[in-house]
């Protein structure tokens, strides 16, 4: 168990900090790649945390529970009509006309979108991995130098 005495202020702080800036790089790329950034969708809901348990430290994110499927993209599938509708009133979708001039409703369009996904699935995005990957370099030297500080802070307390 960790000593009362030792509080690693510095790396609570450069982990929250990580954290946030995760998540606003996210968002970035979200808003960069036309994801969709009203209320209540991915972009505009994520969250990050710093979670300390004992002596192990946990950075994340809060996201919405569709994220991995726009990460990781998916398999031929029927997606859910309704959330396709959604989907498109949100993002939004705007119906090109077919070959005879003729401009799909909505639901049509839905129907559309669904049929080609269930024929190809969906393409990840990897917004999230890329993100992480370009700041953990960064963040690993200075990760190392706040944890050396905040032990040098202890031992000097114990010492005094």
């Amino acid at each position: 168990m960790a000593d009362a005495l030792f509080t690693p202020t510095e790396l609570t702080a450069l982990l929250k900090q990580l954290g946030e800036d995760v998540r606003q790089g996210y968002v970035d790329k979200l808003v960069k790649n036309g994801r969709p950034t009203t209320e209540n969708t991915l972009a505009s809901t994520v969250k990050a945390y710093v979670e300390v348990k004992g002596t192990t430290y946990e950075v994340g994110l809060e996201l919405q529970d569709y994220w991995k499927y726009v990460e990781e993209g998916t398999k031929p599938h029927w997606p859910p009509p309704s959330a396709i509708l959604r989907w498109i009133t949100i993002k939004p979708v705007v119906p090109r006309p077919d070959k005879n001039g003729r401009i799909p409703t909505p639901k049509q369009l839905a129907f559309l979108i669904s049929r080609k996904i269930s024929e190809v699935g969906t393409k990840g995005t990897h917004d999230l991995k890329e993100t992480t990957e370009a700041l953990l370099g960064f963040y690993e030297q200075q990760i190392a130098e706040a944890l050396g500080r905040d032990c040098f802070r202890y031992i000097e307390k114990i010492t005094a």
